[in-house]
């Protein structure tokens, strides 16, 4: 199965931007400005939403279910959509899940939110069925075998005083057993192979963990973590540690420790950089000022 990256995902939102703007009702993404996809967000409501549309748009606006999502909109600051502009005109990228997901709204993008376009990617990117080759490998053979012996059959009628067959050929029935046991194989071969591919990874506490991309729910919120492609490398070696006076922060002058602030404002640390697993907030490499203000001083305290 191909790897499918946010990346991939960010690029189809705004492939389809550039050309849902020219058919947009409303005419808002034409030109956009905050106030105008605010207000877009309301007619998009008022329209109703989908399930997953409206946990997307709760999670950008930080808005508890069952509070008036409505109220929420109308009341939301309209400098936080500046960005969204950004990210779909091309100035300013954005690694922000929350903002991409109002984004794949706002241009009507089919296969959103992000987990749905790892679902419907993967189908596409599987590879042909390896079945193919074998089945038409099988009854070549069997052909090629069935030719010979009615040349053989052939060549000795006639002539049987001259001629000793010996053993009779292998009836027909004998390759296509064969071929059809070969089929059986391949087939489960293909089906184990598809159930077991695991190449989506989300945060568990303090480490990734790979899972199949199958596994992954359609819906998003604050309460479900952040699908990724599997990456090896940041399964072994990115994880989120407990930091004290004695933890090794340097390795020959250089930084082995990363830090950066979690919802509620506290320090994490993390053993490579990267994005922070919840936040999505690039992680800064440790220094000796945030070791004597955040760990040193909070231990004296």
């Amino acid at each position: 199965m191909c790897r499918i990256t946010f990346e991939e995902y960010k690029s189809a939102i705004k492939s389809k931007y550039q050309s849902y703007k020219l058919e947009d009702p409303t005419g808002i993404l034409l030109n956009p400005s905050p106030a105008q996809l605010r207000n877009l967000c309301l007619m998009l409501f008022d329209n109703s939403l989908s399930i997953n549309d409206e946990n997307s748009l709760r999670v950008f606006l930080n808005v508890k279910e069952g509070e008036d999502l409505r109220r929420a909109i109308a009341k939301f600051e309209i400098a936080k959509f500046r960005p969204i502009i950004s990210f779909l005109i091309g100035d300013k990228d954005s690694d922000n899940t929350a903002r991409i997901e109002l984004a794949a709204i706002l241009v009507d993008f089919e296969k959103r939110p992000y987990n749905k376009f790892l679902k419907e990617e993967a189908i596409v990117k599987k590879p042909k069925n390896i079945l193919e080759v074998p089945v038409q490998s099988a009854i070549k053979e069997e052909t090629v075998v069935d030719l010979t012996t009615e040349i053989q059959q052939k060549a000795f009628v006639g002539n049987s005083t001259n001629y000793t067959v010996r053993g009779k050929p292998k009836p027909r029935i004998v390759y296509l057993v064969s071929a059809f046991s070969l089929i059986i194989f391949m087939a489960g071969l293909v089906v184990w192979n598809l159930y077991n591919v695991r190449d989506c990874m989300v945060w568990n506490e303090d480490h990734y963990e790979a899972v199949s991309c199958d596994e992954v729910p359609n819906s998003m919120s604050l309460l479900e973590p952040i699908v990724l492609k599997k990456e090896d490398g940041i399964i072994l070696n990115f994880k989120k540690i407990k930091v004290c006076d004695t933890t090794s922060f340097f390795k020959m002058g250089k930084p082995c420790v990363w830090y950066g602030k979690c919802f509620d404002g506290n320090y994490e640390y993390f053993t490579a950089p990267g994005l922070h697993p919840e936040t999505e907030k690039t992680l800064k490499p440790i220094t000796q000022y945030i070791i004597d203000r955040h760990i040193l001083k909070k231990k004296e305290n």
